[in-house]
């Protein structure tokens, strides 16, 4: 049994993968320091796979590196904050340059929410946000398909979202927004390579027990653990979803959003309170 500590509090979850991705040797994961970027690396993790993961915390990373080598696999890291897109850009290039990714897992993002004190969210978390959520996922994925292009590889493409996507949340304008545009590229991006083989796979969940949704002040309703998350991602990914909403009732909250009056819709989302410690 593998021991991973998730959280700021220590907090450990004993998980041991029961499943692996399919065939993809070269796996590209951001957001690996925590969460589900980090199980899925674990999940990843065995001889012969090369895993490269990204990550803002060293120390989380390190963790991260040497679960994963533990399990046979070559790891190499990258201490890299996907909000400054430049530097990350800069990065997978000279990583393209030397390497050919068959995988690359988007997992990497932030749901900060807006402070109280507020009235709107600052232009700093805006900036933030739309960078690490939308802008940079999207034009590192946008590179990785076109090597997978030039070297026909029939690679794998997977995106981690957010059911914050299919609501405009007042409290949160940054984060469902982003999440949105990051949904509707996916889409785009996955019609645009088909032709390629290229497989795309939106994963789109609500409240996973991760760092994350641990530090909502807030009801989270039908909460999932995480190594549920993982096995029902690695098990869409293998069978090549499109998109995986999980739970399953988001499905049907995505539509009645998309068919209730605004004037409901609005009354309902302005009264929700949601703090982040």
């Amino acid at each position: 049994m593998i021991d991973i500590n998730l959280s700021k509090n220590n907090q450990t979850l004993n998980y041991q993968p029961k499943t692996q991705f399919n065939s993809a040797k070269n796996i590209l994961i951001t957001g690996a320091s925590s969460g589900i970027g980090q199980s899925l690396a674990i999940a990843c993790a065995n001889k012969g796979k090369t895993l490269f993961l990204w990550g803002r915390s060293q120390e989380k990373l390190d963790r991260t590196a040497q679960l994963c080598l533990n399990k046979g696999a070559k790891v190499q890291i990258f201490s890299i904050d996907l909000a400054d897109s430049k530097n990350s850009l800069r990065q997978l290039e000279t990583l393209l340059s030397n390497y050919t990714i068959d995988m690359a897992i988007m997992a990497a993002g932030s749901g900060d929410i807006r402070e109280d004190k507020n009235n709107l969210e600052s232009d700093e978390l805006l900036l933030k946000l739309m960078h690490l959520n939308y802008v940079t996922p999207c034009v590192m994925s946008n590179k990785i398909a076109q090597q997978m292009i030039d070297r026909g590889i029939y690679g794998q493409l997977v995106f981690v979202g957010s059911v914050a996507a299919f609501h405009s949340l007042p409290f949160a304008t940054a984060y469902s927004s982003s999440k949105a545009g990051l949904s509707r590229f996916v889409d785009s991006l996955r019609i645009s390579v088909k032709k390629w083989n290229i497989k795309i796979t939106l994963i789109t969940p609500g409240f996973v027990d991760t760092p994350m949704s641990q530090r909502l002040e807030c009801n989270k309703p039908f909460m999932i653990s995480l190594e549920t998350a993982t096995q029902k991602i690695i098990k869409a990914v293998n069978e090549g979803k499109t998109e995986l909403i999980m739970p399953k009732l988001f499905v049907y909250l995505k539509w009645i959003d998309l068919v209730m009056p605004n004037r409901l819709k609005d009354f309902i989302l302005s009264h929700l309170r949601v703090k982040q410690s």
